[in-house]
């Protein structure tokens, strides 16, 4: 007599059950590789035009695949950036922010790219390095198998750098043995304090010149920065910015061993790559420093490089392009289907007549929209408004009223959904990272 399984079903009706459903779908046969840069502006790669040689492999990659000159983020600060990255959704529906209530991660039903791609039979895995992305503050885990979130405890100003970060995916990597993989890897460390290892502490400075102290840049000299007391004369702020490309060399060679690693592995020919920052920085292009205060283009036009396994080769793409075109783009190459709720396009496409922005860190509720007609920045909280032109592409010489057809711009920003109406209730942080943001200027 035939044995009974699973709720009283027979062998044989389980069988037939099967055959009814059809052979398991088979596994991925190509791999995704999504890189975060933290804090990156786009102008400050060779790639982008940059004088200085700050990311080479970066360059090769860009030859390799395509190099997208007006990529933008949904956010000048990381929380929301990068949710927007692994949701495919923008600030206001998948909700993470931070409010006078506490911090809001993304909403328990906006679905993430990690959870898709595990459904694909993807193993997925994310190597983190900042509070902000933290599981319990974030919610972005999910969908992770393996979502390894780092920081020093004996140094809040560094967390784990990107040769440690580089290590931990690689050691994933060779865990998972031949498995299709999705693997995001997020690198901190040209936030500040820009604190590069040898030789890229020194390789952009000045001979001869006065050079900005280690460590320079903790939670107390923002904030003095940001106040006035502390003033940086031009020199000073030259050395600071040759330690931010010292980093940003320094996080170029590890994703340079990242890919020399796949392919002594025999990954990286069937891998996807894609590397995008989350938001820019300032240096006092609109007089003031670091990120998260602005809507200027220093802090929201960010790289974007595409690499594909078959795709086109030394491509340079004008079009204007959005975090919200990531995950699209990701699920098109794994063979999913589309999926209707989210915003964005698969890249290459022709690009958007818009890219909007959404939320500040610091300076208020902040909503910009940048198209062929300009810019337009507007402060929700004061109802004060920045008009740029489509020639001031420095956002240098702001209009009191709007440029010629730009009032639909103002329009859909003023109509623009606040976060919230079922979002995720605001969580209150830790000592622990209380603390860790302040000692990243973030608070306090």
């Amino acid at each position: 007599m035939l044995g009974r399984i699973a709720r009283g079903c027979t062998i044989v009706g389980l069988a037939a059950l099967l055959a009814a459903c059809g052979p398991p779908p088979d596994l991925p046969q190509n791999n995704v590789l999504l890189v975060v840069l933290d804090t990156v502006r786009a102008d400050h790669l060779s790639a982008y035009g940059y004088p200085r040689p700050t990311a080479p492999n970066l360059d090769r990659l860009a030859e390799e695949g395509e190099l997208y000159l007006r990529a933008y983020a949904q956010s000048p600060w990381t929380l929301p950036a990068v949710a927007t990255i692994l949701t495919g959704q923008p600030p206001h529906v998948h909700g993470a922010r931070r409010t006078a209530h506490g911090v809001h991660g993304i909403r328990d039903d906006v679905t993430t790219l990690a959870e898709r791609m595990s459904r694909a039979r993807y193993r997925t895995a994310a190597f983190v390095n900042v509070v902000w992305c933290a599981a319990e503050v974030s919610g972005l885990d999910r969908g992770f198998e393996l979502y390894d979130m780092r920081f020093r405890e004996d140094n809040y100003q560094q967390e784990r750098d990107a040769r440690e970060t580089t290590d931990a995916a690689l050691e994933w990597i060779r865990s998972i043995e031949g498995d299709p993989f999705f693997l995001v890897v997020h690198y901190f460390d040209p936030h500040l304090t820009y604190d590069p290892p040898p030789p890229f502490d020194t390789m952009f400075e000045a001979p001869g010149g006065p050079r900005i102290s280690r460590g320079f840049g903790s939670s107390e000299e923002v904030f003095k920065i940001r106040e006035g007391q502390i003033r940086l004369d031009e020199r000073r702020r030259e050395s600071l910015i040759a330690r931010y490309d010292g980093e940003l060399r320094f996080v170029d060679e590890q994703l340079g061993r990242l890919r020399e690693r796949l392919e002594e592995l025999g990954r990286w020919d069937d891998t996807l790559v894609v590397v995008m920052a989350d938001h820019g920085e300032e240096f006092w292009d609109h007089g003031a420093f670091e990120h998260g205060h602005t809507h200027h283009e220093e802090l929201l036009h960010v790289p974007l490089v595409v690499r594909r396994p078959v795709g086109p080769v030394g491509v340079e793409n004008a079009d204007r392009v959005r975090q919200l075109d990531i995950a699209p783009t990701i699920l098109e190459f794994a063979g999913l289907p589309p999926i209707a709720e989210l915003p964005g396009r698969v890249l290459p496409h022709a690009g958007t007549e818009l890219s909007i922005a959404e939320g500040s860190l610091w300076a208020g509720d902040l909503l910009s929209a940048r198209g062929e007609l300009g810019t337009v920045i507007l402060n929700r909280d004061t109802d004060e408004v920045e008009f740029y032109g489509p020639e001031d592409t420095r956002e240098a010489h702001p209009g009191e009223s709007p440029a010629s057809g730009q009032e639909p711009y103002l329009e859909l920003l003023r109509a623009l959904p606040r976060p919230g109406g079922g979002g995720e209730p605001a969580r209150q942080l830790t000592d622990e990272q209380r603390e860790r943001l302040r000692s990243l200027g973030y608070l306090r």
